[in-house]
């Protein structure tokens, strides 16, 4: 699923930024996607994130968002974990493992922010910023994910 909602926060992207591609769908060439190029990749960033949770058998049933976060960050950030499993791929594994939380924090608030108090057509730098961090933190994961023989 996270890899899914990566791949569609990239297609939104050339999608807002490729007029060709506008033209052939019937879009304006005002149109833009910037917004939900933030969501989906947050949304890649949550479901990388669940799919960790996953292996430790947590299920999160309410406020799912906040939650997933701070599972996340009590789970495999507080107590190390995953700088052991980060030291095992990358010799900064701690380092590695706050950038995923900070992603994770930054990703989440920035979600909400433009999915419902910004206008999409000004957000270009942000949406590749998004579609950066998503690509960094589902890399990060996978790996881990691989490592435990999880995928």
């Amino acid at each position: 699923k996270a890899v899914n909602d990566l791949v569609l926060a990239e297609g939104l992207l050339k999608i807002s930024v490729d007029n060709k591609i506008k033209e052939l769908l019937g879009y304006s060439k005002d149109t833009t996607f910037f917004d939900w190029v933030i969501v989906c990749s947050y949304y890649s960033i949550f479901h990388s994130a669940m799919a960790l949770i996953g292996t430790k058998n947590i299920k999160i049933s309410s406020r799912l968002h906040y939650a997933t976060l701070i599972a996340f960050a009590k789970q495999f950030i507080v107590n190390n974990e995953l700088k052991k499993e980060l030291f095992l791929i990358y010799e900064d594994a701690e380092e590695k493992a706050r950038e995923l939380l900070e992603i994770f924090e930054k990703e989440k608030k920035k979600r909400g922010e433009f999915q419902y108090h910004r206008l999409s057509k000004s957000n270009l730098e942000p949406a590749k910023k998004s579609i950066e961090n998503a690509k960094i933190f589902l890399d990060i994961i996978e790996k881990v994910l691989v490592n435990k023989k999880v995928i």
